[in-house]
């Protein structure tokens, strides 16, 4: 009886892409719940899944002989047995003869003897194999696929007598081929679930060294200084101006270390404590007075323009904390000299705190460091805990921040928060439009 190699191979390779396709949508769903903190999947759903592929696959199955379908159905047989387990298997192998029992004809106990070698046959190998290099493994999986050809279609048409020797070819390439294709895709997107998990843990591990390195250095330098000052304290009782002179060094650098360990805690503790009405007026004043003394002995002007009288929801104190890490290392950048301003406008429903130092600028390779646990523009003597504390306080409050910067031409940082809706005074609100100050 003749056998259009046309119709087998068109059916064989819509089977593929429908097994290809379903797949794919499957890992990309896995992926995008960005759960990726385990590997593992449950037997249920691959069994479920390769059931489905297995209705599929019967359902574009091409008939050579009276009783005799071909399709696919053993690459979903083969994915589920091998990465759901020795019960999916056996599930498989019961759901495979179930479905095709319908059909009847000779081609029924064929599937029921495959379903039974199969199983044992991955019963007995799964163990040996999984230890083995994903691309050896694939290669056996291509060799099962193909004695699966040859003792469902080669043997049948010898036993039953038909000659399909070259339609035979056709389906035990096309079966072996697709066998490859599907499991190299599934081990492919393995190594990337693999390496993934492998790179968050590599980051968080770089983050806490990156951490624990920085509070080593920053604490142990002031304390190492108290240890001196104390020993020296110790030596010489009798000598009260010295040892008075000392003992305020001392005590500067215990704040100095007490200072280090609240910003790593800010930074654990990210969130507002608080959730009151902040307004943005009396912060940015009550900041101004406290950075006054150092931008005066640096001899830096400080400039102030708030153009609204508008509140925030927040924390005043992270509100302040953030500001004063803004302002000093705008203070620190200029060194000797300079003009430090701060603008405050609203635009909408925002409102925006503007500040715009005249130091020395940044790359756009900085830029893109900026809040970095131990980056810093200061070198040694910066950790860069002050902008990642400024960052997530800012967050914290619902606020974003902006830096704009250029070498050898200053930085603006822009932050920017929702408007408190229920303003204390509204009727005491200065009108304004989109007032937007220049930066520069």
């Amino acid at each position: 009886m003749p056998m259009y190699h046309s119709e087998l191979l068109t059916g064989l390779l819509l089977n593929l892409l429908v097994i290809l396709i379903i797949i794919l949508l499957i890992s990309f769903q896995y992926l995008s719940r960005n759960k990726v903190h385990k590997l593992h999947i449950k037997p249920l759903p691959i069994y479920i899944v390769s059931s489905l592929l297995l209705l599929l696959s019967l359902a574009l199955s091409v008939r050579l002989e009276d009783g005799f379908v071909y399709d696919l159905r053993f690459v979903p047989f083969l994915l589920g047995g091998i990465y759901g387990g020795n019960r999916v298997l056996l599930w498989l192998a019961v759901t495979m003869i179930a479905i095709r029992a319908p059909m009847l004809g000779p081609g029924l106990w064929v599937t029921v003897v495959m379903a039974i070698v199969f199983s044992l046959l991955i019963i007995y190998m799964r163990p040996r194999l999984e230890y083995k290099a994903w691309k050896t493994r694939v290669y056996w999986y291509t060799l099962f696929a193909f004695t699966y050809s040859v003792l469902s279609l080669w043997i049948p048409a010898q036993i039953f007598g038909f000659d399909y020797s070259s339609s035979f070819l056709v389906y035990s390439a096309v079966l072996s081929g697709s066998t490859f294709f599907v499991f190299y895709l599934c081990e492919i997107i393995r190594t990337i679930y693999t390496l993934q998990l492998e790179a968050i843990k590599y980051e968080k591990m770089q983050v806490v060294s990156h951490l624990a390195a920085s509070m080593s250095h920053e604490v142990r330098n002031p304390l190492t200084t108290v240890k001196g000052f104390l020993q020296l304290i110790n030596e010489d009782p009798s000598n009260v101006s010295t040892n008075s002179e000392l003992s305020k060094v001392a005590v500067s650098e215990i704040d100095r270390a007490t200072e280090v360990i609240n910003q790593y805690l800010n930074f654990a503790r990210p969130h507002p404590e608080l959730e009151v009405e902040v307004g943005i007026r009396e912060e940015i004043n009550r900041t101004k007075e406290i950075i006054m003394p150092l931008a005066i002995k640096r001899g830096i002007v400080l400039k102030a323009n708030i153009l609204h009288h508008h509140s925030i929801v927040g924390d005043p104190n992270k509100l302040q904390q953030v500001l004063i890490n803004v302002m000093k290392n705008g203070l620190e950048a200029m060194g000797t000299g300079g003009t430090l301003r701060i603008f405050s406008y609203h635009e909408g429903n925002k409102v925006f705190i503007v500040i715009n130092d005249t130091g020395v600028g940044m790359t756009k390779e900085q830029l893109m460091r900026l809040g970095e646990p131990y980056f810093s523009m200061k070198g040694k003597n910066g950790t860069g805990l002050g902008m990642m504390t400024a960052f997530q306080l800012t967050e914290g409050m619902k606020g974003t921040i902006k830096v704009l910067s250029k070498p050898g031409k200053g930085t603006s940082v822009i932050l920017s928060f929702p408007i408190y809706e229920g303003e204390r005074n509204p009727s005491s609100l200065t009108q304004t439009t989109k007032v937007r100050p220049s930066l520069r």
